[in-house]
């Protein structure tokens, strides 16, 4: 079986992804959570001051998304742990655009193993909401 080649509308660009663990942990340490259904969320709203490191060189804009993805091996096995990776990295490429600008860290639970690209992508949507409703 070969590679799924997908149309021009997006992808998830390293510009668009946390890369580093320092990245991680600054959300986590300095940024606001919540879990709720196959996933938890942590955010941190990208200033005018953050991200300028990245920025001068070219990778990211401070006014645009940036998104972290963990699957811990409590989910599962690694077969399971990637399926997940999959679909959330599909359900995030999908709704980028649509994303406050922020940096995002998702962390799977349990239950995601049963969710797909559009269970995802719906929580995403229901949580862009919710991080509105607190203020970001």
């Amino acid at each position: 079986m070969g590679a799924v080649a997908h149309s021009g509308d997006g992808g998830f660009p390293k510009s668009a992804r946390l890369l580093h663990r320092r990245e991680f942990l600054a959300v986590r340490q300095g940024g606001r959570s919540f879990a709720e259904g196959p996933l938890g969320a942590s955010w941190l709203p990208r200033g005018a001051d953050q991200g300028t490191t990245r920025a001068a060189a070219g990778e990211s804009s401070p006014a645009s998304a940036r998104v972290g993805l963990t699957v811990s091996s409590k989910v599962g096995g690694s077969v399971v742990r990637n399926r997940i990776k999959r679909r959330l990295r599909e359900a995030v490429r999908r709704e980028l655009a649509f994303l406050p600008a922020i940096d995002l860290v998702l962390v799977a639970r349990a239950s995601s193993a049963h969710a797909g690209v559009e269970d995802f992508r719906s929580w995403l949507r229901r949580a862009v909401a919710r991080m509105e409703r607190v203020g970001r």
